[in-house]
């Protein structure tokens, strides 16, 4: 999917590959355990920690729910994460 700005899209990707490596962290779970844990690819994970790829967010709900965080959460702390400033498309 091509963005209006994406130096943006890739700033908002970045964030979102931190705060998921985070949570993960903080459970002291590598990533090989969580996929396994909870029969999620282990390459689909990867990808999301290294912000390589626009996730998807049925991929976001499978690896919230295996964080046992909400989907809300994440979006809170993403928002948190980002400045008030921060706007995806110029007004």
């Amino acid at each position: 999917m091509q963005h209006v700005n994406s130096k943006k899209a890739a700033k908002v990707i970045k964030i979102l590959a931190k705060i998921i490596k985070e949570e993960r962290l903080k459970q002291n779970k590598s990533q090989r355990l969580l996929a396994d844990e909870f029969d999620i690819p282990k390459s689909m994970l990867s990808r999301l920690e290294n912000g390589v790829n626009e996730p998807k967010l049925i991929s976001l709900l499978s690896v919230c729910e295996a964080l046992n965080i909400k989907l809300s959460d994440l979006i809170i702390k993403l928002e948190k994460e980002l400045s008030d400033k921060f706007f995806l498309i110029e007004k």
